[in-house]
């Protein structure tokens, strides 16, 4: 008896953990040429997504295909499940993001701003991320991460 027990809350558990901590899947538009997207690409997969990074040399109609509100550009554009994810963004964001399940395009770090993954030495707290919404509106601050 015990032994069944044990079978079926080991396949519970299996299942249940493949679902749970199965990684996110990423699609980035990147140019071909940048190596800040390159560490950004590295960051994302150290934490837990599964990043698929293709290089392209039209990167404009890419943000607008994708609703990136004009002045948040930055160097890069990911797609996480619904979401526009416009450049070095940290995953603390997006994580809070994708469980609010808002109802917008997505977040935005505009530029290159230092000391954000990617760019050099990260100091949480000091980066401000902004939410990109369906009519474009800019200076809407999602939060500090």
């Amino acid at each position: 008896m015990a032994t069944i027990r044990t079978r079926v809350i080991a396949v519970l558990i299996g299942a249940f953990s493949t679902s749970v901590f199965a990684a996110t899947p990423v699609t980035l538009y990147k140019s071909p040429s940048c190596s800040c997207c390159e560490a950004y690409v590295s960051y994302l997969k150290h934490q837990g997504f599964e990043v698929t990074a293709i290089n392209r040399d039209d990167m404009q109609s890419i943000k607008q295909q994708m609703g990136v509100t004009p002045g948040l550009g930055s160097c890069h554009t990911a797609r996480i499940g619904r979401y526009t994810i416009e450049g070095h963004v940290p995953v603390a964001a997006i994580r809070q993001l994708m469980a609010s399940k808002a109802d917008v395009v997505g977040l935005s770090a505009p530029g290159m701003p230092l000391h954000s993954p990617g760019m050099g030495e990260e100091k949480p707290g000091t980066q401000a991320i902004y939410t990109m919404t369906k009519d474009q509106r800019t200076g809407v601050l999602f939060g500090r991460f």
